[in-house]
């Protein structure tokens, strides 16, 4: 073969390779903008797991003033309640798939401790603005909002501030002590990493590939979140003293315990930075750490018959069956807290102002 034809042969291949890599990579940024598009694709509606509603509790007993306030271009709505209490402001940051009412249990628990407490839709979520829920880093965008909201608003003002997180929210408490002053937070089921969260629950689905996809993964969440792309919950937790407290449940399938907040429990320099398991057999999920057993064991059993009803109907339940299925729960046994667990949140807050 001459060097001619040989040349013409390694141009060929060169040019083939070029252009198989130009591919790929439009290919997997295109590819990587469209699963954030529906991941995170806007949410309306909590039909498909057990919740409790507010009309369904003593309505009287645990007022609520409506608020809203700016996260970025889009207005957030959220309810505050126990306005009269003083010993300072909780402020709930909401899971992926939660809404303002979906922490209804522990709100009447900190309110009868005395907290007046402020929970939110996030943005692209239920009574909130956004056409999309955006990305997992949006969370703690919107909880600094709040925070800033809550620094504004003529009640709350003067309040020390308390952080408590779940899931998705426990990120944001963490993640946001880098940007601000508040007294304390509870991370509870959190996450570290957000795209490392991305990437494993990716992993599980599409095994190597994901592997494959990685960088452009990341490269999405940078041209979203530029700086933020993937701030670690950990660093949070260390960028100062704030007392945190970082719980997770043993039985949690959700976040396994290798994406955890409490798996890095070895790298926390934050000297007021502790972390508990969960083992009970019914609150070590999760959800419902802040429950009873018996109304942990309750929603189990609420949840087994929606499966069942959602089953029956074959995947899709009319509105009609669905009131009927409420109407018959028992809320007062389903929003049972712990009550050594709300204490424990409770003394930890109260610690951190003394």
């Amino acid at each position: 073969m001459n060097k001619t034809r040989l040349h013409k042969i390694l141009r060929r291949v060169v040019i083939i390779a070029i252009v198989f890599v130009l591919v790929f990579s439009l290919s997997s940024v295109i590819f990587s903008a469209v699963f954030f598009h529906f991941m995170f694709a806007r949410r309306d509606s909590v039909r498909e797991y057990v919740r409790i509603d507010y009309s369904l509790i003593d309505t009287g007993q645990y007022t609520r003033r409506a608020v809203s306030f700016l996260s970025g271009e889009n207005t957030l709505k959220g309810y505050l309640y126990g306005e009269q209490n003083k010993n300072g402001l909780i402020i709930i940051a909401p899971g992926i798939s939660s809404d303002a009412d979906a922490h209804l249990a522990e709100i009447m628990s900190f309110v009868d401790s005395g907290y007046t407490v402020l929970a939110y839709d996030a943005t692209g979520t239920f009574e909130s603005e956004g056409e999309s829920r955006i990305g997992l880093q949006q969370s703690k965008r919107d909880l600094l909002a709040a925070i800033d909201f809550a620094a504004d608003d003529s009640v709350t003002r003067d309040m020390p501030v308390f952080l408590y997180g779940h899931s998705l929210g426990a990120y944001a408490a963490a993640a946001a002590l880098e940007q601000t002053d508040v007294e304390a937070a509870i991370c509870l089921s959190g996450f570290d990493s957000p795209v490392g969260t991305m990437y494993g629950t990716a992993k599980g689905y599409v095994g190597f590939l994901a592997d494959i996809e990685y960088p452009f993964l990341y490269l999405q969440n940078f041209i979203v979140f530029g700086g933020d792309a993937d701030t670690r919950a950990v660093d949070g937790v260390n960028f100062g003293d704030t007392p945190v407290l970082i719980c997770y449940g043993s039985g949690d399938k959700v976040i396994p315990f290798e994406l955890s907040m409490y798996s890095h429990e070895s790298e926390l320099r934050n000297p007021n930075a502790h972390c508990e398991l969960i083992e009970d057999e019914y609150r070590n999920g999760h959800n419902y750490m802040w429950l009873s057993h018996d109304a942990a064991r309750y929603i189990a059993e609420l949840q087994d018959e929606l499966d069942d009803l959602s089953q029956a109907c074959g995947g899709e339940v009319p509105d009609s069956v669905l009131d009927d299925f409420y109407s018959g729960v028992d809320a007062e046994r389903a929003t049972e807290t712990d009550g050594e667990f709300i204490g424990e949140v409770c003394d930890f807050f109260e610690q951190a102002v003394r």
